[in-house]
């Protein structure tokens, strides 16, 4: 499948304004206790919360959430990081490399220093849906072999895996059948504490849910598919029950999963370079230009030593930590004929992590392609 294809195909939707997709924003206060946002996100089914504060729009999610210290006070204003927002007049392409970025469900969209909405990942999945996407099959986008966890595992290794793995879906077997999927969002809310319980006691209560096993926690409704069936057909079936995933299947045996991240992957920006180059969720910076035309250049001196490279393709993402601190993940996939190399990277500082992954792939491929070189001039000479 060519990124280049799929690119041209998805244009329409890319340069899509976000005016007609606008939905209502699950807003907050700084001064929330950490018990009344996990009501909030609870009672709403809803992934992100936001806030402005002055002129800066902040958000708050489940992963976030999962990932903190339930301790008191538990005033949630820690938690709270910085987002970019977006205008009416923004395209989806602009909403989708926020999401992928930051990791998110949902972008806000800011006018006159006020939140009026937001754009929801569900609701550009309804866009692509309106194409004619059969040529695309979920074998093509899938993230493969998922991890799985058994009806017996404990809570608490559940939670560690999601926080440390980044990822909201598990998979429960029992008796070596797909059950039912735990997600992120079921799994906080069995720290969402009773109405009278005191401050003192929430912590607890959130060491003794997690002591337990995962059980029948979690959600049954698994849309699954086959690994032949097309993109219409995953989009459509994820909309109708309102999941953010779906499972890939062959014969019972579990081959993958697509969720909202794998979908909007699609949506990449085009770069200009002797390789064509796509990138996912560049964060929208002063010197987000001057890193991809470093990281440009290097690939078009790499293509003058290893030809056969046909396209490269480059995901961004944050990962929020303690304090404003926070990693930037880089991962690259240069395609060839016959065969993918993945460089990966994660540091504080996106240019140097760009640089990392250049000079890696430098080193790498043209060591691969002097290799190739000299055996076929070996065999010519024989």
């Amino acid at each position: 499948m060519s990124l280049d294809v799929i690119h041209e195909h998805m244009s329409d939707v890319v340069n899509t304004k976000i005016n007609s997709i606008i939905s209502k924003a699950e807003l907050i206060e700084p001064s929330f206790t950490l018990s009344q946002v996990i009501d909030r996100i609870v009672n709403t089914e809803v992934f992100d919360v936001f806030c402005q504060e002055k002129k800066s729009t902040l958000t708050l999610n489940v992963r976030d959430l999962l990932n903190s210290k339930y301790s008191v006070p538990m005033n949630i204003k820690y938690l709270l990081h910085p987002v970019p927002s977006l205008s009416e007049n923004d395209t989806v392409g602009k909403a989708v490399d926020i999401i992928t970025h930051n990791r998110i469900r949902a972008a806000p969209v800011v006018k006159n220093g006020v939140i009026i909405g937001v754009v929801e990942a569900k609701n550009i999945l309804k866009l692509i849906s309106e194409k004619d996407n059969k040529w695309i099959r979920a074998n093509q986008i899938f993230t493969p072999n998922p991890v799985i966890i058994d009806v017996n595992t404990p809570l608490s290794t559940a939670r560690r895996m999601m926080v440390d793995k980044k990822f909201d879906h598990l998979p429960v077997v029992n008796k070596d059948k797909i059950s039912h999927v735990l997600t992120s969002y079921h799994l906080l809310s069995i720290a969402l504490p009773p109405e009278r319980v005191g401050k003192k006691d929430i912590g607890s209560k959130m060491i003794r849910s997690l002591e337990s096993r995962v059980g029948n926690l979690g959600t049954n409704r698994v849309v699954s598919c086959s690994p032949l069936d097309d993109l219409n057909t995953v989009v459509d079936s994820m909309l109708h029950v309102n999941a953010s995933f779906c499972l890939v299947s062959l014969w019972d045996n579990l081959q993958g999963i697509i969720t909202y991240r794998d979908i909007l992957n699609l949506l990449t920006t085009k770069l200009k370079s002797t390789v064509p180059l796509f990138v996912v969720g560049m964060p929208l910076e002063d010197n987000a230009n001057i890193i991809t035309q470093k990281f440009t250049k290097a690939l078009d001196r790499l293509q003058k030593v290893y030809p056969d490279i046909q396209e490269a393709k480059v995901y961004v993402k944050k990962l929020h930590g303690n304090g404003s601190r926070f990693n930037y993940d880089v991962s690259t996939v240069i395609i060839t004929p016959h065969k993918k190399f993945v460089f990966a990277r994660t540091g504080f500082d996106l240019s140097k992590v760009f640089d990392e992954i250049a000079q890696r792939l430098l080193r790498s491929l043209t060591q691969r392609s002097k290799k190739r070189y000299k055996l076929s001039i070996r065999k010519m000479t024989r």
